[in-house]
């Protein structure tokens, strides 16, 4: 970003979603990628004493967090809880953050690129995940198999994505997934649609900072991308959703 859209995306953005915050109908949803030691990149990575520093915030204000078995879609979430969540199933969402999440008394959530999982070095194991959802800190979403656009749903392979993914997870840990987070944060009405229509799913996941809403009985959610290398204030205002307008700032979901 040049410094202007620096300046009106870390300090107007806000501003402005402040005043639409009552349209914040839904728990405010931040996620993350891959927890690093060295120099983190964009939201892709994430340095580990800046994530320590966020999470220090949190437990600081006193917020509650929860796990995907514990959210309900008819229930109020107060103005100090905020769901935590990993995309895909970085080895570093237990080998870097499990223990200290546990000693901060702070859950979090990951959906799992199942193809990878077990398969890649980079990514967790079953055993790793068995271990971190029977603590009950950590809860686990879908996130398709091999993690493709979904923006054309005409174009992917549902019985692969969908329904190999779903048994995948449920054969090795027991968890009937009921949350997915779209791929690259690509989707479309359409998308949504046949997911609605077509399988478990209660919670459905975009990339987009929006306002969730409610569609035949689903929760579409918007979510808040955390960037490591932005001010802790940016971090705050994502956390209290003053982002969720931003998608309606620029006319797109």
């Amino acid at each position: 970003m040049n410094l202007i859209k620096t300046m009106v995306f870390n300090n107007g953005v806000p501003m402005v979603g402040r005043l639409f915050r009552r349209k914040n109908k839904y728990i405010n949803v931040i996620y993350y990628h891959d927890i690093v030691q060295g120099k983190g990149y964009g939201s892709q990575k994430t340095n580990i004493d800046i994530f320590k520093k966020h999470i220090q915030y949190l437990k600081d204000k006193g917020y509650r967090t929860y796990t995907f078995d514990e959210l309900e879609n008819n229930v109020e979430y107060s103005n100090k809880s905020v769901l935590i969540t990993f995309d895909d199933g970085w080895r570093s969402n237990y080998t870097e953050i499990f223990s200290f999440m546990k000693e901060m008394k702070i859950k979090y959530n990951i959906y799992l690129e199942v193809g990878n999982v077990g398969n890649n070095e980079e990514y967790l194991t079953w055993d790793m995940i068995r271990e971190m959802h029977t603590s009950g800190f950590v809860g686990f979403g879908a996130h398709t198999f091999t993690h493709p656009d979904m923006s054309d749903i005409s174009k992917i392979d549902v019985n692969l994505e969908f329904e190999k993914a779903n048994k995948k997870i449920t054969e090795e840990t027991g968890i009937i997934p009921k949350d997915f987070c779209y791929p690259f944060g690509k989707w479309s009405e359409a998308s949504n649609k046949y997911i609605i229509e077509n399988t478990d799913y209660e919670r459905i996941y975009t990339s987009s900072m929006m306002f969730s809403y409610e569609q035949e009985g689903k929760i579409v959610f918007g979510r808040s991308s955390i960037n490591g290398e932005r001010p802790l204030k940016v971090f705050v205002n994502m956390v209290k959703g003053n982002y969720n307008v931003f998608s309606d700032l620029k006319g797109v979901k």
